[in-house]
This record gives structure tokens, sequence and C-alpha cells, in this order.
């Protein structure tokens, strides 16, 4: 610890000597000119003016735009891998849309444009200390007053910039130091973690495994002898752990590792990755005999019984191969990746089997594109990346539309746009639905403002949004707010969201409904309980499932089927809407079976637009 108190004292010192100014160089000098300046102002021949001053002083990368919206477009469009290149902003104070303080504020809340100067210019010719401790003390870097001459104006810019430059050195150094010192803990961490084996079961960890890898894949190289690595993974240990608490896991796991002693031999490295996860390193082993070997081991624990207090559990296990041999160029720790992928296949194709590890397996490219999607759907929930579209569906009564399905998109960064499909799935894999299903609430109560009032709109939302308790205060807030009519807001819910929580999504969709609110079952038919939840649950108007809409002109049994669903709904005192109505043909047979509402693209296709008031 000594040692490591020192070796910090030693990086302050460092650092701080690092930070004491240099004398400024010919190549620094020429760093400045080439720094990239935004100029802004009202008056295009004032800024023709500092721009051939600053021109004829060497500067040669200088933007200019006659108000603030321009300057932000020039900030946002010079950020690139969290870094912003503007070295300066020059404000004069004619610009009405947002003064420099204003703007210095702004920036101030953002890391990438935190350290970039603002030199203010202003029209009063006179000292005005007041002017002075507003405008420095809001954090503007300096003040220059009209006329400017260049004697005065280049020069208080060369100044500006160096003091840009020495801010930048300073946070790249202590940015530098929190990073060597994080480095630091890291090894502290490890060098008090001494300890190579398992606290519960006294199997080695994770960490012994490394170490026999890195030799295996020595010995495979240098010398030709194969291993294979196995990741076990016992099926559903969580069920006993929440049934029974860790206390019954934890003998579980005892029993597990002596278990899994007996079976290999002392020369094989077992170790306890963690929690219901084991692996084992069996050296000098072909491909054959790994697989069989294997095969054993889940024979070993297919049908395992394990008793607590009174209750008899059968466990199973999942295990993943990976082989090792000399032509590999891998890592100790690709390899453990790559057994824990093997296993994760295993599960995910039924548990109770083994897996050989391969580049081509279609589990894992959609975990990775699960993975991939995660971070981007958090970056529009941030930047207000999502969009809304609205479908409008036909009345037959009123012959008219007279609401719209609300449908929402997703705009990438680079401008892309995506659909649901993309993305919901991973957004509901990921705990990210409930801010979506808030946001499309949210946004869409406020589309309702713009339009006529006998128009309504009709909202998707996910099944587990229901056991949200943020929806019901939202919704409540939103309509005290707007003062539109409750009614018509139309959820949307699915058929096999409703049933996944039904007594809970009844009781939210009861409460929405004590408001006003009326509510829409989706993709009705689509599911073996659609009746007998429809008997019981609280809806206003049933969507026909697509599936049996789009061939419905020539198809007997659809149409039997669709003609008996619109008569029970009618029966019940509920409408009917028919989605994916796309000819003329089909539509004629709807209206003769007595549906209420007509969607589709003989309709009309979803628009990024509504017809306002």
């Amino acid at each position: 610890m000594e040692a490591l108190i020192s070796h910090n004292l030693n990086l302050e010192a460092k650092v701080s000597k690092q930070q004491h100014a240099e004398p400024i160089s010919v190549s620094d000098v020429n760093v400045l000119l080439d720094s990239k300046i935004v100029i802004a102002g009202q008056n295009s021949s004032d800024l023709l003016y500092m721009k051939t001053m600053l021109e004829i002083s060497g500067f040669s990368n200088i933007a200019a735009t006659n108000n603030v919206e321009g300057v932000m477009q020039f900030l946002r469009a010079g950020i690139k891998d969290d870094i912003c290149d503007i070295d300066l902003v020059v404000l004069d104070s004619n610009l009405s849309d947002m003064s420099a303080r204003e703007i210095r504020a702004v920036l101030d809340n953002f890391d990438e444009w935190r350290l970039i100067p603002i030199i203010s210019l202003t029209q009063e010719s006179q000292w005005d200390h007041a002017q002075v401790l507003t405008d420095l003390g809001y954090g503007v870097t300096s003040l220059l007053y009209h006329p400017m001459t260049a004697e005065s104006f280049p020069p208080s810019v060369m100044t500006a910039l160096a003091v840009k430059k020495e801010r930048d050195l300073v946070y790249q150094y202590q940015n530098k130091l929190e990073d060597e010192l994080a480095t630091l803990k890291v090894m502290e961490a490890r060098l008090q973690y001494s300890v190579e084996h398992d606290d519960l079961t006294g199997l080695a960890n994770r960490r012994r495994l490394e170490q026999a890898l890195d030799l295996s894949l020595t010995q495979a190289r240098n010398f030709g002898v194969n291993s294979a690595l196995f990741y076990i993974d016992l099926d559903r240990f969580k069920v006993l752990n929440d049934a029974e608490g860790h206390e019954a896991g934890d003998a579980l796991l005892l029993q597990v590792a002596n278990t899994l002693r007996s079976f290999f031999s002392v020369n094989d490295t077992l170790v306890r990755i963690g929690s219901d996860e084991f692996a084992v390193l069996i050296n000098n082993t072909e491909s054959n005999h790994a697989l069989s070997r294997a095969e054993e081991l889940r024979c070993l624990f297919d049908g395992y019984s394990y008793e607590y207090h009174g209750h008899e559990y059968h466990l199973s296990a999942s295990v993943g191969v990976q082989l090792i041999t000399g032509e590999d160029t891998v890592t100790p720790g690709d390899i453990l990746a790559h057994a824990n992928q093997a296993c994760y296949t295993a599960k995910k194709r039924g548990r109770n089997r083994i897996h050989l590890y391969s580049e081509l397996d279609r589990e894992m490219h959609t975990l990775r594109h699960t993975v991939q999607w995660a971070p981007r759907i958090r970056a529009a929930l941030k930047q207000e990346n999502f969009l809304l579209e609205f479908q409008p569906i036909h009345s037959i009564d009123s012959g008219k539309v007279n609401h719209y399905e609300c449908l929402l998109r997703m705009k990438d960064e680079d401008g892309a746009v995506y659909y649901p499909n993309d993305f919901i799935p991973v957004a509901e894999a990921m705990g990210l639905i409930h801010q979506i299903d808030l946001w499309v609430v949210d946004h869409a109560v406020d589309v309702m403002r713009t339009l006529p009032k006998d128009i309504s709109i009709a909202i998707n939302l996910s099944g587990n949004i229901f056991l949200d308790h943020n929806l019901y205060p939202l919704v409540e807030k939103k309509f005290a707010q707007t003062g539109i009519d409750p009614s018509r807001i139309v959820f949307e819910i699915t058929e096999t969201s409703a049933i996944s929580n039904f007594e809970e999504t009844k009781e939210m969709v009861i409460r929405l409904r004590a408001l006003g609110c009326r509510f829409a079952l989706d993709d009705f038919g689509a599911g073996f309980n659609s009746y007998s939840y429809l008997k019981h649950f609280p809806v206003d108007i049933l969507k026909i499932d697509g599936g049996f809409i789009t061939e419905l002109d020539s198809d007997p049994v659809d149409q039997l089927l669709v003609k008996s669903m619109i008569d029970i709904a009618h029966s019940l005192g509920k409408k009917t809407v028919a989605e994916f109505v796309e000819r003329q043909s089909t539509m004629d047979l709807l209206v003769s079976y007595g549906v209420d509402y007509i969607q589709g693209y003989l309709i009309g296709k979803p628009q990024n637009k509504l017809p306002s008031i």
C-alpha cells in the first residue's frame, strides 16, 4: 500500500509538471492559426470585416453565420467521437435570438462544448462595470467593444485560443491521471483477491482457469497437445433457489461440486465460474473423446435428484464445448467466452443437451443483435429520435376517416428510419419498453391538441406497461394539461400481452376506462383463448388479426371465421376493426359482414402529419 501511495504522488507531481506553462513555439502558433472559429452576428458587413481581419492575421478556418441556430448547427456538426472541433465562438450582441451568456449556459451542459471559449462583442463603446460582472460571471471568456481594430481583435482571438489550448491540456492530463488511478485501484483489488479457490465449494476459481487455459494454449501450439473446455450450467437452478432460499441453493452447489470431483480426473482443472455455472478443462483429448465425455456428463445430470426439507427437485445440465487446438489464434478469454456461448446455445435449444461451439450459431447472432441495438434505443430515447406516424381508419357508419392508429418509428443517428419489428423485441428483452410506451403516450396525447374534436387516436401499448405504476398518473396528468376528451384515446393491447398478466392488466384497463379512455384488443383471433378472454376482458373494440383478412376474398374458412368474430363482437356490444385491407373486394365482403371500421393500404398508408384544426 505504501508503494501504491508513493506511485500516486509521483503521478500527481508528473501531471503538475506537465501543466506548467512552457514558452510558445512557432508550431504552437501555427496550430492556433489553424483553429476552427465560428463568428456570428446579424450584420453581414461586420461579419465580413471580422473574417477579413482574421484571415489577414493568418487564421484560415473561419465559419460565419447570421443567427444562433447557425452557431448550434456548426457546434453539432463539429462533434466526432465525443470531441468538438470548434475552438472559439465570437458572438456579436446584435444577435436577438439568444445572448452570449445564454449560449454559454447551453454549452456548459455538454462535455463536448464545455471548454469552448466565447468572445462577446458589444455595441457599447464605454466600459460598463455591471455588464462585465454579468457576462463574465456567466462564463463568457472575454468582452470586446465596437468599433474593432486590427490591433485589438486578432490578438484577443489568439489569446482566447491559447487559453483554450491550455484548458484542453489540463483536461487531458486530469483524465489521464484518473485513468491511471483507476488502473491502480483494479491492480489493488486483484492483489487483495489472492485466494485462487471458490469460498463455497473449494473448487478453483476463474483466475486459476485462465492460467490453465494459457498453459493449454501453449502446449497445443508448441507440442500439438489438444484440449477441451466444458462450460456447465445447471438448468432451472433459480427455481430451487427462489423456492427454498439461498441456503438450499448453496447446499445443492456443494453436492454438485462433489459429484463433479468424482466424475473428472485430478488432472482436469475443475472450477466454479459463479452462481450455478462450472467449467472443466480436460487436457490431452481429441474432439470425439471430448464430445463423448460431455455426453456422459449430461447423462450424469439427466434426472439428477436433490432433496431439501422433504421436497425433491430433479435437475439437468446444459454443456457447452470448446475445443483447443494448435491452429487457434485465440486467447484464454476467447476460449472461455466461446464455451459460454456454446452453453447459451444449448440452453436456447431446449436445455439438457451438449453443444459444440460454432461461429454460425444463430442464437449468438440474435444475442449480438440485441447487444448492438440496446444502446441505439437508449440513445433514441435520450435524443428524442422516436417518431410517430398515423394510419387512417375508415368508419363504415359515417363513411369517413374518424380516427388514426398511432405507429412508432425510430430514427437512427445516420438518419435511417426503423420499424417496430427492428427494435421493439430488443426493447422488451432489455427492459426499455416501458420508457418507450410512456414516450408514445406522452407525445400522442400532445398531438391530440392539434386535431379536430371528432378525430380519435389509437395508441399501441405493450402488455407489461400495465404493470408500470407510472402509466396511470401520466395519462391523468396529460388529460388535465391538454383538456382533451379521454374518449378520443383508444389504447390497443394485443391478446397475447393481455393474457400474460391478465389480472393486473385487467385492473389497469378498468382504471383507465374509468377516466373515459377506450380499449381495443389487437390481433384478435390469433390466440387459442380469444373467445374465453373476450368474455372477461373489458374492451370496447376488437381488431381482427390481419392473418384472417389478407386472403379473405378467396378463402372460405377465413370468411366464416371473420363473420363469426364480427357477429360475436356485436352481440357483446363491441365494435370491430379489420386490418390489412388492401383490395376493394375485401372491403366489400367486410361491409356485408357488418364490420364497423376498415384499416389498411386501401384506406391509406401511415403518414407523418395529420389534418390540423
